[in-house]
């Protein structure tokens, strides 16, 4: 059992203290601004009494937090796709553990299935792959450039696809319908891109050079930004086929 210490409360704060706690790990929060009575604040956190100390505070914040660190035997993590290793550098023992994986604290994950992407400085990455094998089945070794690349495709696929789906939403409310009127044709398409691979799944009319279709919607859409948006997919899926 470990003593660990989760800087940060937000949505992968809250996943991870509920994961790693139910492995029998011993865990604390600490926030710079607590919000609930179990949340210690920053400054009665004391670094020699924990064995492993996660940041998972805003990408921006994480140096800064890490400096504001007294030096310690505690291994500092954080849990940044974007950010590198480098920003824990102050410390001896430190690394990243990268869950890829959308958190809201409103929704369950199943850290069974979600992969962890593990890097760490020479004295601490044996120590932190350990750690993280006792909370994960699936933890793979990835260096801070990769990772930064993981994370850009990351944000594709998931950022950039639910902000499509957040303006079919908008569009669904004209024809007083909800988005979940469309879950089976939102379903198919993931499990074709699962099943076929993306680059052997797309239809619709850009990829069929469909002009007549494409120059109708483009006539439906009066918000200017989403008819950019529309005309510069449709170019991108006609460009990458």
């Amino acid at each position: 059992m470990s003593k660990v210490a989760i800087i940060g409360y937000g949505n992968v704060g809250y996943h991870l203290a509920n994961r790693i706690s139910s492995k029998r790990h011993e865990v604390t929060i600490f926030s710079r601004t607590p919000t609930e009575d179990f949340i210690l604040s920053m400054d009665q956190l004391d670094p020699d009494a924990f064995d492993f100390i996660i940041l998972t505070v805003p990408d921006d914040k994480i140096k800064e937090v890490s400096d504001s660190l007294t030096a310690s035997e505690a291994i500092i993590l954080h849990t940044s796709g974007a950010n590198a290793i480098s920003d824990l550098n102050k410390h001896e023992k430190h690394g990243v553990m990268y869950p890829l994986q959308t958190f809201s604290k409103t929704k369950e994950v199943d850290f069974n299935v979600i992969p962890i992407f593990v890097e760490g400085s020479d004295e601490g990455e044996k120590e932190i792959f350990t750690f993280v094998r006792s909370f994960s089945n699936d933890v793979r070794l990835m260096t801070s450039l990769n990772r930064s690349k993981l994370h850009l495709a990351a944000v594709f696929a998931c950022n950039f696809s639910n902000h499509m789906f957040h303006l079919s939403e908008k569009l669904l409310a004209d024809l007083d319908m909800r988005f979940q009127d469309i879950q089976p044709l939102v379903e198919e398409t993931f499990r074709k891109a699962i099943e076929l691979n993306p680059s052997k799944s797309q239809t619709g009319p850009a990829i069929r050079d469909d002009e007549e279709t494409i120059g109708r919607h483009m006539g439906m859409l009066k918000d200017e930004q989403m008819k950019n948006l529309y005309r510069m997919i449709s170019e991108s899926i006609r460009q990458h086929q």
